[in-house]
C-alpha cells in the first residue's frame, strides 16, 4: 500500500559484498512528482452602494510523492531516505463584508480553513537489518535494532478566523485605522502507537490520551494613526499586538521510544508554549522644501516567552530612524534611511527547555552539564546591536523608462555569552530598469547581488561518563559567507488591444556558498577525554547551485468580464554540494544516506488553466 516501503525476506546489508552494494548502487534513479489541483469560487453581492459582501470557497488537491527522512535508530544512527505518499486535501472559506461611508469604513469577516490527509504514517524496511533483534534490557531501558520503522505524517487540521478593522476620519486631520483578529486552530488526530517494533516491552508506553486534543488561540491587534495638522509635516504612531495562547494539554509519557529502537523508560512531557510580542512605533516627516523631506522615528518591540521552555523570558529592542528623501527635479527620487537597534534581556536560563521537559524535582548535574553550554546564545534571543541602512535611486528620465537602484546594508553584532552566533553583516545592490518602447508593449530587466556573512564561535564538547570537556584550545570559528545573484528579463505584450495579453520572463539566480574553519589555537591532549584530533577545525570546500525558470503565458478576453488563461512554466534546478554529491542510496559504500532529504537536479514543467470571471 501506499506509505509502505517493505521487501521480501533479503540479507541483511551488512552482509553484502562489495560488488553486490555497486550492483544496488547502479540501478536507476527513480522519478517523482506532486500534483496540485487547485478550484476557487467565489460570489461578490453590492445590496447598496455602501455595503459589499463576498463569499470565497478554495479547494486545493496534492496527490504524488516526495523525499522524506526516517531515522533506524537514535540521532548517529542510520537515516534512510524514502517516499512521502501525498494525498492532501485543503478547503478554504472566506466570508467578507466590507461598509463604506464618506468619513468611515468597516471591514469585517470569517474564515474556515481545513487540512485532510489521507495517509498517516510511513513504514519502511531498514537496510541494515531484515530481522527485529532481541531486546536487551539496560538500567534505563533498553535497546532492540528494528527490521523496519515508522513514521507519522501531517494531521489534519483546521481554523477558524474571524477578523474586524475599520478607518474614521478625526477632527484636525487626523485618521484612525484599526484591525484585530482570533483564529483558533484545531487539531485531534489519534496518535500512533510509540514503535511498531514487537520486541519492544510496553509496559511503560501508555499513552496518556488518544489525541492531542490541540487548540492554539492567535490573537493580533493593530492600531495606526496618522496626524497632518502641522503644515509640512506628517506625525504617524502605530501600534501592532501578537499573542499566540498555546491551549493544549500537556501531557506526560512515562517512557518513549527512539526511532523504533531504544526504549527509554524516563517520564518526559510534552512542550508546547505561547508567548506574545508588542510593537510601539513613532515617527515625524517634515518637508522643508519641495525638493526634501526628512523624517525623524523611534519604535520599541517587547516579547513574553514562557519562561519554562524558553531561554529568555522577556526581551525589549529599541531603534532610531533617520530619513531624507530628495526630488531635487521631477525625474529622480532620492531616498536614504539609517535604522540602529539594540536589544537587551532580562536573564538567560540555558536549561529551561530540558528542565521542562524532564519530570525531575531538580535537573541532575549531568543532565545539565551534557545539555548545553552555559555560554551558548540563541541568535533570536541574545542581547544585539544592529545598524542598517536603506537606499533607493529612482530616474524616470522619460514617460516610458523607470530606472531604480536599491542597496541594504545590515551589521548584526551579538553580546553576551561566547559561542554561537556572533556576528552577521549582510549587504545587496540591485538595479530594476521598465521600459514601455510602444504602447503595447513593455519591457522590464533586474539583477540583485546579495552578500551574506556569519561568524560563529564553537567548542568541541566530548562526554565521558558524567564529565564534559570544557577547554579553551577545544573552540574552532567558522566563517560562512553566501553570495546569490539573480537576474530576471521578460515582455509584457498586448498582442491584440483589449484581447490578448501576452508574458514571457525568464529568472536564473545563482548561489555560493563557502564556510571557513579554523580553531583560535592548537587543540591538546586532555587526560579522560578522546583524541583532541575531534576538536581540529577542518577544511571543507564550497558549494553551489543553480535555479532557472522560463515562463510564458496568454489571456484572452472573451468579454469584458470573463477571460480565459493559459501560462507554462519550465524549472531546472542543479547543485555542486559535497555534502551530498557522494551519498549512496545502498550501503555498503563509502557514503550512505544519513541525511533526511537530499534534494536532487531536477526539472520541472508546469502548465495552468484559468477561467476567470471579473466583477465591475
Amino acid at each position: 500500500s501506499r506509505g509502505e516501503w517493505r521487501l521480501p525476506p533479503r540479507p541483511d546489508a551488512t552482509a553484502l559484498s562489495a560488488a553486490e552494494g555497486a550492483l544496488y548502487n547502479s540501478a536507476p534513479e527513480r522519478d517523482i512528482d506532486v500534483r496540485k489541483d487547485t478550484a476557487r469560487m467565489f460570489f461578490r453581492l453590492t445590496p447598496t452602494p455602501d455595503l459589499e459582501l463576498r463569499a470565497d470557497y478554495t479547494r486545493i488537491n496534492k496527490d504524488g510523492d516526495r523525499p522524506f527522512g526516517m531515522a533506524m535508530g537514535s540521532p548517529g544512527n542510520d537515516f534512510i531516505e524514502v517516499l512521502e505518499p501525498i494525498e492532501q486535501t485543503i478547503h478554504e472559506v472566506r466570508l467578507r463584508g466590507t461598509f463604506a461611508r464618506d468619513y468611515w469604513q468597516l471591514q469585517f469577516g470569517y474564515t474556515f480553513s481545513l487540512f485532510e490527509n489521507s495517509e498517516s504514517r510511513v513504514i519502511a524496511d531498514n537496510p541494515l537489518r531484515s530481522t527485529f533483534s532481541a531486546f536487551a534490557p539496560s538500567a534505563t531501558g533498553g535497546t532492540s535494532n528494528p527490521a523496519f520503522g515508522r513514521s507519522s505524517l501531517a494531521p489534519g487540521n483546521s481554523a477558524h478566523t474571524i477578523h474586524i478593522g475599520g478607518g474614521v476620519d478625526l477632527p484636525f486631520r487626523t485618521r484612525l485605522t484599526a484591525a484585530a483578529s482570533y483564529s483558533l486552530r484545531l487539531q485531534d488526530d489519534e496518535f500512533l502507537p510509540h514503535t511498531i517494533n514487537p520486541n519492544i516491552p510496553t509496559a511503560t508506553l501508555a499513552l496518556p490520551q488518544d489525541s492531542l486534543d490541540g487548540k492554539v488561540g492567535v490573537t493580533t491587534v493593530n492600531v495606526n494613526l496618522v496626524n497632518r495638522a502641522i503644515p509640512r509635516t506628517t506625525l504617524g504612531l502605530r501600534y501592532r499586538f501578537f499573542d499566540y495562547n498555546e491551549m493544549s494539554d500537556q501531557l506526560v509519557f512515562p517512557g518513549h521510544v527512539v526511532n523504533d529502537q531504544s526504549l527509554v523508560n524516563e517520564p518526559r512531557q510534552s512542550s508546547a508554549f505561547s508567548y506574545s510580542r508588542h510593537n510601539l512605533d513613532a515617527d515625524a516627516r517634515y518637508r522643508a522644501f519641495t525638493w526634501l523631506a526628512t523624517t525623524l522615528g523611534g519604535g520599541w518591540e517587547h516579547w513574553n516567552r514562557d519562561e519554562e521552555h524558553r531561554e529568555v523570558p522577556k526581551s525589549d529592542e529599541y531603534y532610531v530612524k533617520v530619513a531624507g528623501d530628495w526630488t531635487p527635479v521631477d525625474w529622480f527620487l532620492g531616498r536614504i534611511t539609517y535604522k540602529p537597534s539594540w536589544r537587551r534581556i532580562n536573564e538567560y536560563n540555558t536549561f529551561a527547555h530540558i528542565a521542562h521537559t524532564v519530570i525531575e524535582d531538580e535537573l541532575a548535574p549531568a543532565d545539565a552539564a551534557q545539555s548545553q553550554s552555559v555560554l551558548l546564545r540563541k541568535f533570536d534571543e541574545g542581547e544585539r546591536d544592529r545598524h542598517q541602512t536603506d537606499l533607493t535611486l529612482q530616474f524616470t528620465p522619460f514617460d516610458t523608462l523607470t530606472v531604480s537602484l536599491n542597496g541594504t546594508w545590515r551589521n548584526d553584532d551579538y553580546l553576551g555569552g561566547e559561542f554561537g552566533l556572533r556576528d552577521a553583516t549582510t549587504w545587496s545592490a540591485g538595479i530594476d530598469a521598465s521600459w514601455t518602447p510602444a504602447e503595447r508593449v513593455t519591457l522590464f530587466a533586474s539583477y540583485v547581488y546579495e552578500s551574506i556573512y556569519q561568524k560563529w564561535k564553537s567548542r568541541n564538547r566530548d562526554v565521558s561518563g558524567a564529565l564534559v570537556s570544557d577547554f579553551d584550545d577545544w573552540n574552532w570559528i567558522s566563517n560562512s559567507l553566501d553570495r546569490v545573484q539573480t537576474v530576471q528579463l521578460g515582455a509584457k505584450v498586448g498582442v491584440i488591444p483589449g484581447k490578448l495579453d501576452w508574458l514571457i520572463q525568464g529568472t536564473l539566480a545563482y548561489a555560493l556558498g563557502e564556510v571557513d574553519n579554523r580553531n583560535e589555537t592548537a587543540p591538546l591532549a586532555h587526560p579522560g577525554f578522546a583524541n583532541p584530533a575531534n576538536a581540529v577545525a577542518r577544511k571543507q570546500p564550497a558549494f553551489e547551485d543553480t535555479l532557472i525558470r522560463l515562463e510564458t503565458g496568454l489571456r484572452y478576453w472573451l468579454t469584458k468580464d470573463w477571460s480565459l488563461g493559459f501560462r507554462y512554466a519550465f524549472e531546472s534546478y542543479e547543485k555542486n554540494d559535497w555534502r551530498t554529491d557522494g551519498l549512496n542510496p545502498f550501503v555498503p559504500g563509502v557514503n550512505s544516506i544519513f541525511l533526511g532529504n537530499d534534494l536532487q537536479n531536477y526539472t520541472a514543467h508546469i502548465v495552468a488553466a484559468t477561467l476567470r470571471y471579473t466583477f465591475k
